[in-house]
């Protein structure tokens, strides 16, 4: 009885609203945002018009119910079929919109919220969320050069920048040249664009690298107590 009691407790919350329930087709407005982590990790949050509770989920003990959530990472899973959603998404960064989807608990390093929201689609609610969607995103064109150097500061805030080898120009915008990502563990790797080999040149810190090689670029643990200035060469390969 005491256990009916608690989940009828949670099913509501302080505005008389019925609390959502995992993996539950649903939907949620708010404005979208997106977050940046010192520049080593960028996610995107639906910040709800009115906080949100949700119910415990029966299944796993240790997901209980969360209540008074205002901001839940938003993001799209699935193959690259469903390129166009993450882009409208995206596009979509700063407006007011509703969005239809089912809320999950977080379950990994990559959640950075204690609850997820899977899109299944998502509208805009004001008239610049409808501009943002028709306008054309200009292409910036990447320049196909010999080699490059990329230098990685990973300190307080990441700073990656790219330089062609020989003029010295900045090579922007550095994410084409050096992309990077980070594991859930909170280990980020930066690597050469695609066609180009990677050849590790210095490190200035007390830690190496974890790794370097060609498939997964350079390792570093981010967001480090002491800061870590590494530098690799990308030559195009034959």
């Amino acid at each position: 009885m005491f256990r009916i009691a608690a989940i009828l407790l949670l099913a509501t919350n302080s505005f008389g609203q019925k609390c959502i329930e995992y993996d539950v087709t649903t939907s949620i407005t708010g404005l979208l945002a997106l977050i940046d982590e010192a520049g080593y990790n960028q996610f995107i949050v639906l910040k709800a018009n009115r906080p949100v509770c949700t119910i415990a989920d029966r299944r796993d003990p240790d997901h209980p119910g969360q209540k008074n959530v205002r901001e839940i990472q938003a993001g799209v899973y699935g193959d690259s079929s469903d390129d166009s959603l993450r882009e409208r998404l995206e596009r979509l960064i700063g407006h007011k919109v509703t969005v239809k989807g089912s809320l999950f608990p977080a379950t990994t390093g990559y959640h950075r919220t204690e609850v997820q929201l899977q899109v299944q689609s998502v509208d805009p609610l004001d008239r610049g969320g409808e501009i943002a969607l028709r306008t054309v995103k200009p292409v910036v064109p990447i320049r196909e050069v010999g080699a490059y150097e990329v230098v990685v500061n990973a300190g307080r805030r990441l700073l990656v920048e790219a330089r062609e080898i020989g003029s010295g120009s900045i090579l922007a915008p550095s994410e084409q040249y050096a992309p990077h990502w980070m594991t859930g563990g909170e280990v980020l790797y930066v690597k050469c664009r695609e066609g180009y080999a990677l050849t590790p040149l210095s490190v200035d810190s007390k830690a190496k690298p974890l790794l370097c090689d060609d498939d997964l670029g350079c390792g570093f643990n981010a967001f480090p107590r002491e800061p870590v200035v590494a530098r690799f060469r990308c030559a195009r390969e034959d």
